[in-house]
């Protein structure tokens, strides 16, 4: 009798246990670990926007992402809807060139003409045409490229130019790069005229310095994209040499010969560091995955 009565208690306790383990309130997902995200989309840059209006687009192949074709606001012209196209073209997979041409007429228009070192990393050196509506506003010029012999960064580009029509090299611009850690911190541009020796004559050169200070630490929405792209691109304003950098400057100091400007930036990004609006101009930032 007392050997029944045992019996039945631990049956009963049994089924109240399994009953107990069914109707259990808790959510049964937070004990099953987060699945794997994976390695994040590799991505790359394809606009920015000002106001919801394009600024820049950027064409690349569907799934390699290699830039193809580049549109960018002519800031020089007075047309405020002018644009600049420029397209690019690879030899072995290097750019050996890269042509701008703008929607408005009155613009210069640049091939420029592009030879690689052996490794494809560097570039060995560089030649321009820039065309205007006269043979006084065109000119022809060469590009010689420094490097640091242990960093590989790019320390210097001379140019010398033949303006006005004229079959001698007379002018010469040399951009000097400073750097803070991997980031392009200053590039100091240098205009003058050259002497009989072909050699440029700083003392009656103008100084232009463009500071590109407070690197965020995330990613650059540039680094999706070509690096000798924007070489070219800061041959024709070189305020756009930042966009060599891995990061984002989060102030621009540019000082002329007469005046100087200051610019702060301040960025929100998405989940792997990129940005995705850029507060102070209202710029925003689209990619696309690969």
């Amino acid at each position: 009798m007392v050997k029944n009565y045992f019996l039945k208690m631990f049956a009963g306790i049994a089924f109240l246990g399994l009953l107990a383990a069914c109707n259990t309130t808790s959510d049964p997902t937070e004990s099953i670990p987060d699945p794997d995200p994976g390695i994040p989309p590799q991505k790359v840059l394809t606009k920015i926007s000002v106001n919801n209006v394009s600024r820049e687009e950027y064409m690349t192949a569907p799934v390699t992402g290699i830039l193809q074709q580049a549109v960018f606001k002519d800031e020089s012209a007075t047309n405020v809807s002018a644009y600049y196209t420029g397209t690019v073209t690879y030899t072995d997979k290097n750019i050996t060139k890269v042509k701008f041409v703008s929607s408005a007429t009155a613009s210069l228009a640049y091939e420029f003409n592009i030879i690689p070192d052996g490794t494809g990393k560097k570039i060995y050196n560089a030649t321009c045409t820039g065309t205007g509506t006269t043979p006084a506003l065109s000119h022809v010029s060469d590009y010689t490229f420094s490097y640091d012999v242990a960093t590989d960064k790019l320390t210097k580009i001379l140019e010398k130019r033949k303006a006005g029509g004229i079959s001698a090299y007379n002018r010469f611009i040399e951009y000097a790069f400073v750097y803070t850690g991997n980031e392009v911190f200053q590039v100091v541009c240098t205009k003058g005229i050259l002497d009989i020796n072909g050699a440029p004559e700083q003392g009656t050169a103008t100084v232009t310095k463009y500071n590109f200070q407070n690197y965020d630490g995330k990613k650059s929405p540039f680094s999706t994209l070509p690096s000798t792209y924007f070489i070219m691109q800061g041959l024709i304003d070189p305020i756009n040499f930042y966009r060599l950098s891995p990061s984002n400057p989060t102030s621009m100091y540019i000082q002329t010969p007469s005046s100087s400007t200051n610019t702060a930036q301040s960025y929100s990004y998405d989940n792997q560091g990129y940005p995705v609006i850029e507060k102070n101009q209202n710029l925003t930032y689209s990619y696309k995955n690969l």
